[in-house]
């Protein structure tokens, strides 16, 4: 299936394809079985390979561009890998805390279809990406929650507040507030300059969604990283006494789409659900690891040690898509 000198084994989770033979083309491979590769996270949601020889953030690029038809350049909430206009860095987040499950722009007009991630030096201890399919979160969820998050979708609310987030230049890539409002616009975004000059934006996004190549639904968000009650207990009260009790005035925040609220019991249930299905690989140098943004949500485990994962997009899709 995947020609001689790959192994395949799908007994783990994710699927593994390890590289046998020393100097073998990976780019070359992997244009020639991206098919093979698509079934597999139409399937799976996620692949690894291993032991390719991607040693770097250019033999990486290479790779993932062999298996999208564009990588995506313009995201502005990571910063870009060293001389790498389409590799960013990963989150930069403490490292003894875990970020939390997401598919990634999921709140956005946009979001990739693809997202590779690529261990340039793996953690002496943790720092696994765990992974969760959002088909068995949906299935999973009680019957009226399914009806709510169906029919109501998820209000996004974000400042951009100096210090305590990316600064809505780096977001939007630009320092003109005149283009920022003009794209806001197209994309169907509300925004305002709030009079300490913070941006704010709104946007109403699904909760769930149909994947297009599968047609089952998905469980596809990014409410624990905008609900309050994700935040730890410290930080929450930190904003509190700074916002007092308008959620709405942190940094991020996160209600059903008419703007009732999510409760603090909900999202711990979710939490618990995600953790109950989430599965883990240990990391080796040189990994690149593929996933079907739409299929399935990833995160972060806390580490010790340097650690060093490069990601790329590719094949943006867009709301109005899929809607």
């Amino acid at each position: 299936m995947f020609g001689p000198g790959v192994s395949f084994n799908d007994e783990i989770y994710p699927p593994l394809l390890r590289c046998e033979t020393p100097g073998l083309d990976a780019v070359e491979w992997a244009a020639r079985h991206r098919p093979a590769i698509d079934q597999l996270l139409l399937t799976h949601g996620a692949v690894v390979l291993r032991g390719f020889g991607v040693a770097d953030a250019d033999a990486f690029e290479a790779v993932a561009s062999s298996l999208v038809n564009t990588l995506y350049g313009d995201y502005g909430d990571l910063p870009h890998e060293k001389d790498a206009d389409r590799v960013y860095k990963s989150t930069p987040y403490p490292a003894q805390q875990s970020i939390l499950f997401h598919h990634e722009s999921s709140h956005m007009p946009q979001w990739p279809s693809r997202q590779f991630f690529c261990c340039i030096q793996p953690s002496a201890k943790g720092g696994a990406t765990p992974i969760v399919d959002g088909r068995k979160v949906w299935a999973a969820l009680p019957e009226e929650l399914r009806g709510r998050f169906e029919a109501l979708g998820i209000r996004y609310v974000r400042n951009f507040i100096p210090g305590l987030d990316v600064g809505w230049e780096q977001m939007f890539g630009t320092g003109d507030r005149d283009e920022v409002e003009e794209r806001c616009r197209a994309q169907g975004v509300e925004c305002e300059w709030l009079p300490d000059g913070v941006l704010r934006t709104v946007q109403n996004a699904p909760a769930v969604v149909q994947h297009p190549g599968t047609g089952e639904q998905v469980f596809f968000n990014q409410l624990f990283l905008h609900h309050t009650a994700c935040l730890e207990p410290s930080v929450r009260e930190v904003m509190r006494s700074l916002f007092g009790d308008d959620e709405t005035a942190y940094p991020r925040s996160a209600s059903f789409g008419d703007g009732s609220p999510i409760d603090d019991d909900t999202v711990a249930l979710l939490r618990s659900l995600y953790d109950s299905l989430a599965q883990r690989f240990p990391w080796e140098r040189g990994d690149v690891a593929i996933i079907d943004n739409m299929l399935v949500s990833h995160g972060r485990d806390p580490f010790e040690g340097d650690r060093k994962i490069i990601v790329a997009m590719g094949d943006m899709v867009s709301r109005a898509a899929v809607s």
